[in-house]
């Protein structure tokens, strides 16, 4: 029987295969292959390098507002995962297309912007064309933390809170532990 022959991977030329393992013609391509793929090996450590160096770069040129977006959507996140399993805090749907962080005290205040008990899962209908649907969000608010606490979240509502990159940074990797946990 004829012994196959293949193409090598390097120089091109015809030879014949002793074994299916087989892809190069000679020593000296293999080592022109070994050395191609050392090379590839090096170029890949220096984008794994600059990727890392990149995002050093990036998080030192954030400024207080981008690490408070950054918060809000860890944040917002972890209201929507400890909510599941329950319906949107003002209409109750639970068959929605899209689910928000709503919250019952403006984010403009700052102080309650992060707080869990004036952020609860709500639907996108109710969040955004309802305004928030404040009155039934209230009612199911009561139900669930108590008159008390909700009053308590009224009456702090003009509060403000000043939190510094370095307490956003500790909030967002405490949040992010929440939520594996979750």
């Amino acid at each position: 029987m004829k012994a196959p022959t293949r193409k090598c991977l390097v120089c091109k030329s015809k030879f014949k295969v002793l074994s299916n393992s087989h892809w190069l013609c000679s020593v000296e391509c293999a080592k022109v292959k070994g050395n191609e793929a050392v090379e590839k090996k090096k170029e890949q450590i220096k984008k794994k390098d600059w990727t890392r160096e990149k995002a050093i770069i990036k998080q030192s040129l954030l400024n207080h507002a981008d690490y408070i977006k950054l918060f809000q959507k860890v944040f917002n996140t972890f209201i929507r995962v400890r909510d599941k399993d329950l319906g949107c805090v003002s209409c109750g749907r639970m068959n929605v297309e899209e689910f928000h962080a709503g919250h019952y005290i403006a984010t403009t205040k700052q102080y309650l912007r992060f707080n869990e008990n004036n952020v609860w899962k709500q639907c996108s209908q109710c969040n955004t064309h309802l305004r928030g649907n404040l009155i039934p969000y209230r009612i199911e608010l009561i139900k669930r933390i108590g008159l008390e606490e909700v009053e308590n979240l009224e009456n702090n509502r003009n509060k403000e809170l000043e939190l510094s990159i370095p307490e956003i940074k500790e909030l967002i990797i405490t949040y992010k532990t929440k939520i594996k946990n979750l």
